[in-house]
């Protein structure tokens, strides 16, 4: 996915709340997908954030952050369906029946 604007992703997080019973109201959660499962975050900052390139002017954009120490749990991680099959295969191919 290409970077967005702030404007796109609002309108997204409308259009998605648009679909749910409380609207605008309902909660939101982030997760990281991994491509297998998914790692949910209890604590997200968001902010401006600045860096300073090389050359050129001071690049400022906003932020959404997972938030999490070391020695923390960042949060509940949910195994996705392809684990389930990934590990049910393993099963059966390395524990001969016969």
């Amino acid at each position: 996915m290409d970077q967005e604007s702030v404007r796109e992703f609002i309108q997204r997080l409308t259009e998605a709340a648009a679909n749910l019973p409380d609207g605008l109201d309902s909660a939101v959660e982030l997760a990281i997908c991994d491509g297998r499962d998914l790692q949910f975050i209890d604590r997200i900052d968001v902010s401006v954030w600045t860096t300073v390139p090389e050359s050129g002017p001071l690049l400022s954009y906003v932020l959404i952050r997972p938030h999490a120490h070391p020695g923390e749990s960042p949060g509940p991680r949910t195994r996705g369906a392809a684990a389930h099959a990934d590990e049910e295969l393993r099963w059966l191919t390395e524990h001969d029946d016969d």
